[in-house]
C-alpha cells in the first residue's frame, strides 16, 4: 500500500478506534513490576508539571492531561500558556547565546519539578470527572479525517458516517428526554420533534443516505422485514447444514 493511497485508509482507522482500544493505565504495578531498575528510576517525578529544556527548545510536560495514565481520574485541566514567542526561536545566528541565562525563568521551574508533581483522585479503572467529556469535546479535533464528505472513488472510508451517526442519536435521545421529562407545553414538543426531524435530515444527507427521508414508511419497513425474514431463512438452512 503506497502512502497515497493508504493515508485514507490509516485516518479511517485513527478515527473508527474506540475506548476500549487504547490502553489508558500503561503504568500499572505490575507491569512497572517488570521493567529493569534503571526504568523504574526517578518515578517522582513523572507527573512533574515542568519544561523540559534542550538548549533553545523549550517544551511543557503536561501530565495533568493524561492522568489516567497514572492511574488518577482525569479531570479538565489548568490552561495552558502556549509561548508562541519561543516556538520562533532557533539557533541561527546565536552561536554565543547562552540558553541557561536566556531560559532561567524555566530553567528555575525545572530545577523544582519534585515539587510540581501533579496529584489526583487514585483509581483502579480509567475514570474521568463529570465535566471532562463536555470539556474535551469544545477544545479538541474529534476526526483526523479532513472531510465528512464522502469520495466518489478510491478508499472508502466508515468512521465519519459511523460518528456522525453516533452522536446524530446521542443529540437525539437528549433531545427527547430533556422534552419529555422537563417540557410540559405541548408546543415545545411540536419543537422538539421538528429539530430532532431536521438533524436526522442532516445527518442522513452528509453520510449519503439523505434518500432514505423520501422512501415511504411502508416501503422502509417492507424492505427491513423482508432482510429480516431472508436473515432468518438463511440461519435456519445453515443449521440443517450443520
Amino acid at each position: 500500500m503506497s502512502s497515497a493511497t493508504g493515508l485514507g485508509v490509516y485516518r479511517d482507522a485513527l478515527d473508527r478506534m474506540s475506548e476500549d482500544q487504547i490502553t489508558w493505565m500503561p503504568f500499572r504495578p505490575d507491569m512497572l513490576a517488570e521493567l529493569p531498575p534503571a526504568g523504574r528510576e526517578h518515578t517522582h517525578i513523572w507527573r512533574a508539571r515542568v519544561p523540559l529544556i534542550c538548549f533553545d527548545i523549550v517544551e511543557l510536560h503536561l501530565p495533568d492531561r493524561v492522568m489516567r495514565q497514572f492511574g488518577f481520574e482525569q479531570v479538565v485541566p489548568r490552561p495552558i500558556d502556549t509561548y508562541v514567542e519561543l516556538h520562533k526561536l532557533d539557533r541561527r545566528g546565536k552561536h554565543t547565546e547562552d540558553w541557561a541565562l536566556r531560559h532561567v525563568r524555566y530553567v528555575t521551574m525545572w530545577e523544582r519539578r519534585a515539587e510540581l508533581a501533579v496529584v489526583g483522585t487514585p483509581t483502579y479503572v480509567p475514570s474521568v470527572s463529570g465535566d471532562y467529556m463536555g470539556w474535551y469535546y469544545s477544545i479538541t479535533r474529534l476526526f483526523v479525517s479532513p472531510s465528512f464528505r464522502l469520495p466518489t472513488h478510491h478508499y472508502q472510508p466508515s468512521s465519519l458516517a459511523l460518528h456522525l451517526t453516533t452522536r446524530a442519536l446521542q443529540r437525539i435521545h437528549q433531545r427527547a428526554t430533556a422534552t419529555v421529562t422537563d417540557i410540559p407545553d405541548v408546543d415545545m414538543y411540536g419543537q422538539a420533534l421538528t429539530g430532532i426531524a431536521s438533524l436526522c435530515s442532516d445527518v442522513l444527507g452528509r453520510v449519503d443516505y439523505g434518500h432514505l427521508i423520501h422512501m415511504p414508511p411502508s416501503q422502509e419497513m417492507a424492505s427491513t422485514s423482508s432482510a429480516t425474514a431472508a436473515s432468518s431463512s438463511q440461519t435456519q438452512h445453515e443449521r440443517v447444514v450443520l
